[in-house]
């Protein structure tokens, strides 16, 4: 006998190598993991002499792993381990299923009634089986099946036997890989020529001939072919105009001889040509693929008539703007040159008018109440006649871009007394007066004297025309410190406030009282008089000096407007300016 043992260890060796070389081809071959599943429970049985396989997969839902129903060998031997079997569930961890799909090794149980490890045995103690044992079928993500062998008598645990059918299982494991790798394959296909097919864009291939393979829905309504029609046929003879034919497929043969392109790759915009024959503009990109070397040529086309129609109404638009553009500058040219002529030819004979006027008011000669009156009456609107000439000049020069600032120290007492002799006219005769405060140490601003007067006066003419008959008008001069901390000198500011005591501006009206020719609705609604020039050649003459004017209001509260500017750099310059001796301003004009 010990001579004999040896020969039958080889034999069961080379037999277990047979196994393994058999389940392997069949692994290899099979598509499904039933066909290949069957193959080896029989085998297995076969060799070993068991007389029972069987499979446990996946439930459904959860982690659990219940019987699949298949089982090889003599089943009708064993309906009560049939029959638990079908009805149990096998939670990871419980039982020797649950073993293999928590430690995904192999497990033998010699004796089942006395192994506490079986779970059937738990539900029916004579399931007319004794030995059991199981290896795991192990796909990439884990343990994906499990398959066991009965005996029904006891049979001891033998090693070989158990790795063997651990190498099984992971042979087995590739079926079950390989179709899930299919399946993803086939699932990204699908979804990849669905997306093709419903792409509002045509897609196109072809072959290294140049022949169709690929013709999806839109390419069907772009072109005027179906697919059936288009498929087999070359490309070029298809959507390429005939002019460019030749060379589209020398650019493609070029590309299979060298693996050179000038095209692909690129987004190109391009003439096609459809069924009927008519051309259209297209925009497209042409990418090569290679399986099995085998050159396949892929192209997103879109058709681009809709957008090269737009661009040219968007160049012809963009051609009438210009052209519009043109006449505007023409007609505001007309209009600058027509504002500058009519109000030079009104300056001059206003002006003598204005000069008469006032010979004639300073005439000792007494005149009637009546007259005196109309004489008044004349004095202002002559010097309003004249004050609007003026500002229609100045927004004229403003507009040509020649308003040249002669900036020099100017003494702020001088431009508040002119400034207010500009304005006196029209307060005296509503019998406004002007309340003016100037702060200690202000002296001098760095200003065009005229500019700034115009500009001060538009504030005074303003806060007059909206404050209450006989109400004062209020002016403060005072200074901001420069980064020093002093109140004069290079970098400080001196500003201008004057402050009415009218309705106020309501607050969706303030952000638009600088702007040319608006008026507020209280100053429609009133007709009070002024075109809306004051307040913007105020704004523009305190920009122009590098200052600020602001506008501060609540509706019944007054009005507040601030003109900020540089200080002179020497506040001694107010003396060479003719400063008068200290002392109030407030005054009454006239």
């Amino acid at each position: 006998m010990e001579e004999v043992r040896p020969v039958r260890d080889e034999e069961r060796r080379a037999a277990l190598m047979k196994l393994l070389d058999d389940v392997t081809a069949v692994a290899s071959a099979s598509e499904e993991l039933e066909p290949a599943a069957r193959t080896t429970l029989e085998a297995v049985c076969e060799l070993t002499g068991w007389p029972l396989g069987h499979m446990c997969v996946p439930a459904d839902i959860g982690d659990d792993f219940v019987s699949s129903g298949i089982w090889v060998g003599a089943i009708d031997r064993f309906p009560v381990l049939r029959e638990v079997t079908a009805r149990t569930r096998f939670p990871p961890g419980i039982g020797t299923v649950g073993k293999i799909i928590v430690t995904g090794e192999p497990v033998w149980s010699a004796d089942m009634i006395r192994d506490p490890l079986v779970l059937r045995t738990r539900q029916e103690k004579d399931l007319g089986v004794r030995a059991v044992f199981a290896f795991p079928v192990v796909a990439a993500d884990g343990v994906a099946a499990v398959m066991e062998f009965f005996s029904d008598h006891v049979v001891p645990r033998d090693e070989a036997l158990l790795k063997v059918m651990a190498s099984l299982g992971h042979q087995l494991g590739r079926v079950i890989d390989r179709r899930k790798t299919h399946h993803l394959l086939e699932s990204s296909r699908n979804r990849l020529e669905q997306i093709i097919e419903t792409s509002m864009e045509g897609f196109v291939s072809m072959d290294a001939a140049g022949r169709v393979t690929g013709w999806n829905g839109a390419a069907e309504r772009m072109f005027g072919y179906s697919r059936q029609e288009a498929l087999g046929r070359r490309l070029h003879e298809l959507i390429v105009p005939p002019r460019y034919r030749a060379a589209d497929q020398a650019g493609r043969e070029r590309f299979l001889a060298t693996g050179r392109s000038d095209v692909l790759g690129r987004r190109l915009e391009l003439s096609a040509i459809r069924a009927d024959g008519t051309e259209f503009p297209v925009e497209l990109v042409v990418w090569a693929t290679r399986e099995h070397d085998q050159w396949t040529f892929n192209a997103f086309i879109h058709d681009i008539t809709d957008r090269r129609r737009a661009e040219q109404a968007l160049r012809e638009a963009y051609e009438a703007e210009q052209r519009t553009v043109a006449r505007l500058r023409e007609l505001d040219q007309a209009k600058s040159e027509f504002v500058a002529t009519v109000s030079h030819e009104l300056r001059t004979p206003l002006t003598s008018i204005a000069g008469y006027l006032e010979i004639f008011a300073d005439d000792a000669e007494p005149v009637s109440e009546r007259q005196e009156r109309m004489l008044q009456s004349m004095v202002r609107n002559a010097a309003r006649l004249q004050h609007l000439v003026e500002d229609l000049l100045a927004v004229n020069t403003i507009d040509a871009g020649r308003l040249d600032v002669d900036a020099a120290p100017v003494p702020v007492r001088r431009v508040l007394r002119e400034a207010i002799r500009a304005a006196g006219g029209e307060a005296q005769d509503s019998g406004h007066t002007f309340r003016v405060h100037v702060d200690p140490g202000v002296d001098a601003v760095t200003a065009d004297l005229d500019l700034l007067v115009r500009a001060v006066a538009a504030l005074l003419s303003n806060a007059v025309k909206f404050s209450p008959t006989g109400t004062p008008v209020a002016v403060r001069v005072s200074a901001c410190g420069d980064a020093h901390g002093g109140t004069g000198g290079t970098g400080g500011t001196v500003s201008i406030a004057v402050t009415d005591a009218g309705p106020g501006i309501a607050p969706d009206e303030l952000p638009h009282v600088f702007e040319r020719f608006y008026r507020t609705r209280y100053a429609v609604e009133r007709a009070i008089q002024g075109i809306g020039l004051g307040l913007s050649l105020a704004r523009t003459i305190a920009q122009a000096h590098g200052g600020t004017l602001t506008a501060a209001s609540a509706p019944g509260e007054g009005s507040t407007f601030t003109l900020t500017l540089p200080a002179a750099a020497d506040q001694d310059a107010g003396q060479a300016g003719g400063r008068p001796p200290p002392g109030p301003l407030t005054r009454s004009p006239g």
